[in-house]
């Protein structure tokens, strides 16, 4: 509406929208005509403004129980695993960040290492997405572990599951967090490991923008032998976005295809305030947030899944970040049937086995998948498949091999459903609408009520 201002009354500047966004009562009742008019429909982008903010830095966190994360010891395909659940300190913001870490132990208790050469270890780092955690990892732990890798990590972000702080940062504090986590992880398990880090969505881009040369030369290290980077073989970015502030603009696209008018300056001033506002909260810049500027300077092979029905994050955003990414790294793009939050069919799995097989020194073939899983074990833990003793056994701190049925029933079997964790689809739509809100689609609402009154008298 703004665009129907007579010239000396125009609010084309970001400034002025700021300050009729920002206006008292009062002050909207001394504004004349049109200007008035449009100070009413800054109110309804107040509170979509409100609710947007919220939904970028504190989206609904993720709950569950430690028992959802499975027995503490196990034997799979009979080998036997340890779950480690452990807290660092992060940097720079000092929160605690909380992780869970499964690897394959020898009879002796000891880390196993014949699956590869020498003193390597290899290990998948699974990054989870927005109003997620690292439950998120597992319906694909079974898959993972049958990988025959020495072990599989996943943590809570801060700001996500049962880690320290209020607010997310859509990866700019997260992939600092990841590098406070792979270090760690080099001080536990030696300075030979190497390292695929799986993410999605959030979790991807936080990938991308954590082994560029622009994040690794902003990191302060006592020396370069804690570089980490060295240590990661291979990206597998599921969703990831280019930039966040793309995100938003085609948030408002979806809103002009609705039938909601949103002049191009109101769209800048909404962003400009939005950033101004995060910026005040969580202390980032969403400008900052754009793995397109990043993947030009990443040495590190990539796998990228989208799916070809995501019309959250579209399948142009992968598409951008393979096209940019450094000349001569390998790189490969694998659109499948989906949408943003859907499970993935058996063809990315095989292609991830794949990528494995070229990025690891792994030097025996995965494990044999028995004709009872082979149907599901893309999409379940280990201990789904209790009834079955000669794949999975629960064990305790006492136990070796035998554990009672008793026992192995009371094991959880049920994950958190994937539904429910990350950007579902319900939640796709609440933020929809808050943006059709932000810019006017609460006006049509409105007046949707007011014709249905006076169709009532």
């Amino acid at each position: 509406q703004a665009a129907f201002l007579p010239r000396k009354q125009s609010i084309g500047t970001q400034s002025h929208y700021i300050s009729l966004l920002t206006m008292n009562a009062d002050e909207e009742e001394k504004q004349p005509g049109i200007v008035g008019r449009i100070s009413k429909n800054i109110e309804l982008a107040k509170k979509g403004y409100e609710q947007l903010v919220h939904a970028i830095i504190r989206p609904p966190r993720a709950r569950y129980s430690l028992e959802q994360l499975g027995p503490d010891e196990f034997t799979f395909l009979s080998k036997r695993f340890r779950r480690n659940d452990f807290e660092i300190t992060t940097e720079p913001k000092k929160l605690k960040l909380q992780a869970s870490i499964w690897t394959q132990q020898q009879e002796d208790d000891e880390t196993s290492t014949t699956n590869t050469t020498k003193t390597t270890k290899t290990m998948v780092v699974y990054l989870h997405g927005n109003a997620s955690a690292r439950v998120e990892v597992l319906p694909q732990l079974s898959f993972l572990l049958t990988q025959n890798i020495f072990g599989v990590c996943s943590c809570d972000f801060t700001g996500s599951g049962k880690s320290d702080g209020d607010y997310v940062s859509l990866g700019y504090y997260e992939r600092y967090d990841l590098e406070c986590l792979l270090q760690h992880l080099q001080e536990m398990h030696g300075p030979d490991l190497e390292i695929v880090l799986w993410g999605r969505s959030m979790g991807a881009s936080t990938a991308l923008m954590h082994v560029s040369d622009m994040t690794q030369s902003s990191i302060e290290r006592e020396n370069s032998e804690n570089d980490t980077t060295d240590s990661i073989k291979g990206l597998i970015c599921d969703s990831p976005f280019c930039s966040l502030t793309v995100l938003c603009e085609e948030l408002v696209e979806r809103a002009r295809e609705q039938g909601i008018v949103v002049p191009g300056i109101i769209v800048s001033a909404a962003i400009a305030i939005i950033a101004r506002s995060v910026n005040k909260l969580a202390q980032f810049s969403i400008y900052d947030i754009v793995p397109l500027d990043h993947t030009p300077t990443i040495s590190v092979p990539a796998l990228f899944v989208v799916g070809a029905d995501d019309d959250f994050i579209p399948p142009h955003h992968s598409e951008a970040l393979v096209e940019t990414y450094q000349q001569g790294i390998s790189t490969n793009l694998l659109m499948v049937p989906g949408g943003h939050n859907d499970a993935r069919p058996d063809v990315v799995f095989e292609a991830m086995e794949q990528f494995f097989k070229y990025r690891f020194s792994v030097t025996e073939p995965p494990l044999t998948v028995p004709k009872e899983m082979k149907a599901s074990y893309y999409r379940n833990p280990p201990w789904a498949y209790y009834r079955y003793p000669a794949i999975f056994k629960a064990l305790t701190a006492k136990q070796t091999a035998a554990t009672t049925t008793k026992n192995n029933e009371n094991m959880p079997t049920a994950v958190t459903q994937e539904e429910e964790l990350g950007m579902t689809k319900a939640r796709q739509e609440d933020i929809q609408n808050t943006v059709n809100t932000m810019f006017g689609g609460g006006e049509k609402e409105e007046k949707r009520d007011e014709d249905d009154n006076n169709s009532d008298k």
